[in-house]
């Protein structure tokens, strides 16, 4: 029987990300919203993406957008700074880069009752590594504008590909950057501005029926297992607590407990996942008590478990 802790949530071989920056193109976010709606219901699959929020840039229609879209599941609002006008480059003072890292993920919290806002999205203009260390003190990571994931240390996080959507793409370009992804069984950061019907546009906007199209192809493949769509943090956390822990499995009073052993403490609210090669049902205990028989799948059992579980196979 082979136990051991999965790179990605769900067993999946990669992981994928939608990014979207400033958060307020009402149209827009709400036909994004429906291609998201539409995955769920043909696959099963829920898209979670993370949206940078403007904070200067809100109005009521929009919070009351955001709020439903984040409580329905579909969204994770990260922070795009209080007025996009700040150049995160050490040139800048560092108390104003200091202050709007602290005052736009506070005003987030306030405008979004319960989110933990901890991801920052780069607004325009220049940055380089050391502008972004006052960023370190209220956030996870960093998602740039044009370099991808960024901090002042060299960063692998199991080898991310970062892609930047652009309206003159074909929809060839998104699905084999997916596939890339997938086989390089690594993590897929796409870059959005938003999408757009238009044929001519300024911004890195997606063309609307592309991106319908490849929100279509991200679905098959994650109810193939082949990528886990997940947010912005909630990637990061779990591979960052992947990437600092250890299974542990040992044997007490005739049961199995395999143990997830995490070198610090900052990611420890994120299950991960643990693989059971297997063709016998296992019978899991929670609680001390009799809990729940699980069958494989392919020879297979995943379980996500945030610091222990006890099982014994049901022949046992």
């Amino acid at each position: 029987m082979k136990i051991e802790l999965c790179k990605y949530k769900g067993g999946a071989d990669s992981a994928f990300t939608f990014t979207f920056d400033d958060g307020c193109y009402l149209e827009s976010s709400r036909e994004v919203l429906d291609n998201f709606i539409s995955v769920y219901q043909k696959y099963g699959v829920k898209i979670k993406a993370t949206v940078g929020i403007t904070v200067n840039f809100m109005h009521e229609a929009l919070i009351d957008f955001w709020k439903a879209s984040v409580k329905d599941g579909y969204f994770e609002i990260g922070s795009h700074s209080v007025g996009h006008d700040l150049s995160f480059s050490e040139s800048t003072p560092y108390e104003r880069r200091e202050g709007d890292a602290k005052s736009s993920q506070l005003l987030l919290k306030n405008m979004f009752k319960g989110e933990a806002v901890e991801t920052y999205i780069l607004p325009g203009g220049s940055y380089d590594q050391k502008g972004l260390l006052p960023l370190k003190d209220y956030y996870i990571a960093v998602r740039g504008n044009k370099d991808g994931i960024n901090y002042p240390e060299k960063i692998d996080w199991l080898d991310i590909k970062c892609f930047t959507a652009m309206l003159k793409r074909p929809l060839e370009d998104y699905t084999s950057y997916i596939d890339e992804v997938i086989k390089g069984g690594g993590w897929g950061v796409q870059m959005n501005h938003w999408i757009t019907h238009k044929s001519e546009d300024t911004f890195h906007s997606q063309g609307a029926y592309s991106f319908k199209d490849e929100c279509d192809y991200l679905g098959k493949k994650a109810q193939e297992g082949d990528v886990w769509v997940g947010s912005f943090a909630e990637v990061t956390k779990y591979i960052r607590r992947y990437e600092n822990s250890r299974l542990s499995v040992t044997e007490q009073n005739g049961k199995l407990v395999a143990e997830i052993i995490t070198k610090n403490d900052a990611f420890l609210d994120t299950p991960l996942t643990i693989s059971i090669e297997t063709d016998t049902p296992i019978i899991f205990y929670y609680n001390g008590g009799r809990g729940e028989e699980i069958e494989p799948i392919d020879g297979k059992i995943l379980v996500e478990v945030d610091d222990f579980v006890v099982f014994e196979p049901k022949n046992k």
